[in-house]
């Protein structure tokens, strides 16, 4: 029993960081994610032993704290920073216990046999012309058993690093070329960061010189032959006169809009509240605040996209921002000075793919428990854990 149980709770675990297109909606949405961390929390709690981690407990209660302090200031309904708080303790407990009771090794191992696989499964489908797990119909960008192709890219990017780092070419060829066929700009991004990091040293800071320039050449490149990814860049560049006076160009597309929007909230709730607004507030402020003082594109009004991504304002860094304000802000970038040291200390492969991995984070996708976040961020505790003993 002992033996299947620890393979079941391995298995289950790791794939739920890929289970994102599996689920159905009744009322609301029922993901496979749910279930899996229901009937492993109760295994957990039977045949082993639930844990806390201290710092983890601190921080929860440190968001309890901040956010009854601004919600009953701002006079927020409680019910927007419940759901959060509730979903990262119970996220963030199941993933610790489970790097508790599995075995390190194994679960690495498996994560970077899954994302390769995956990637496979991925290239099967793009050739096809399939895409059964999509947001949208009409969707050929690769993004295998995900719902988008950001999502996809984020989460096998560390292992696409880990297996350029240690030379096995194939794997990392895989990789690359069904990030590169998802036409995500944050897989873009990140295949950038691939070929930086390597010279994050001063001994191999003369190959820097060499590596920024191929990746400015590959950017040129994608901008040239990908329309998609051309028309953000431009879109972008063109509506940063946004962010003062909230005043969108009729031309703006759907994806520049709905990231430059959730910034000039973040913007305007920051000089309203130097130290946020509460977790989980940012989509209470646009929708009752400061949307106001906004004026989209009329096709954005008439479509019904006004307050697109305005849970998770697009961007993990920006709903910090907005929802902690400068204590945010300083969190992060402690947070990624801790996780850069740690990572380039050590010369950890595993360790420096997460750290992309935290990095892409904070440019898209504001939500604060996605089946893999605290995966990750446990892996990157307790891989460090192992290498310092």
């Amino acid at each position: 029993m002992k033996l299947n149980l620890d393979k079941y709770l391995l298995y289950s675990s790791v794939f739920a960081i890929f289970s994102e297109g599996f689920f159905f909606n009744f009322i609301i949405d029922w993901k496979l994610l749910y279930l899996i961390i229901f009937v492993n929390y109760f295994l957990i709690i039977k045949y082993k032993t639930l844990r806390v981690h201290k710092t983890f407990l601190i921080v929860v209660a440190s968001l309890f704290a901040h956010a009854i302090l601004c919600y009953t200031i701002i006079q927020i309904p409680p019910n927007y920073f419940i759901s959060q708080l509730l979903g990262i303790t119970i996220t963030g407990l199941y993933f610790y216990n489970f790097f508790l009771v599995a075995e390190l090794s194994k679960v690495t191992k498996l994560y970077l046999s899954l994302s390769f696989y995956i990637a496979i499964l991925g290239l099967i489908f793009y050739f096809l012309k399939l895409n059964p797990f999509a947001y949208f119909d009409n969707e050929f960008r690769l993004m295998s058993i995900f719902k988008e192709p950001a999502h996809f890219v984020v989460v096998i990017l560390p292992a696409c690093y880990f297996f350029l780092r240690s030379k096995l070419f194939l794997k990392f060829f895989v990789l690359f070329v069904s990030i590169i066929l998802s036409e995500s700009s944050l897989g873009y991004i990140g295949c950038g960061m691939m070929f930086i990091f390597p010279f994050f040293n001063l001994k191999k800071f003369k190959y820097l010189l060499v590596a920024v320039p191929l990746v400015l050449t590959l950017f040129f490149y994608t901008y040239k032959n990908f329309e998609s990814f051309q028309m953000r860049v431009d879109d972008s560049m063109d509506n940063l006169t946004v962010l003062k006076n909230g005043k969108f160009d009729e031309s703006t597309n759907l994806s520049s809009y709905v990231m430059l929007t959730n910034l000039y909230i973040a913007k305007q709730n920051i000089i309203e509240h130097p130290l946020g607004s509460g977790i989980g507030s940012h989509h209470y402020m646009f929708t009752t605040r400061y949307h106001k003082t906004m004026r989209p594109p009329n096709y954005i009004n008439k479509l019904g996209h006004k307050f697109d991504n305005s849970f998770d304002a697009n961007s993990l860094f920006t709903r910090i921002s907005s929802e902690f304000g400068i204590i945010g802000i300083i969190c992060v970038i402690f947070f990624l000075i801790r996780s850069f040291n740690l990572s380039f200390s050590n010369s950890n492969f595993i360790l420096q793919g997460i750290l992309i991995y935290f990095l892409l984070k904070l440019f898209r996708d504001g939500t604060y428990f996605p089946p893999e976040l605290f995966f990750f961020i446990w892996m990157f505790y307790f891989t460090n854990q192992k290498i310092t003993e």
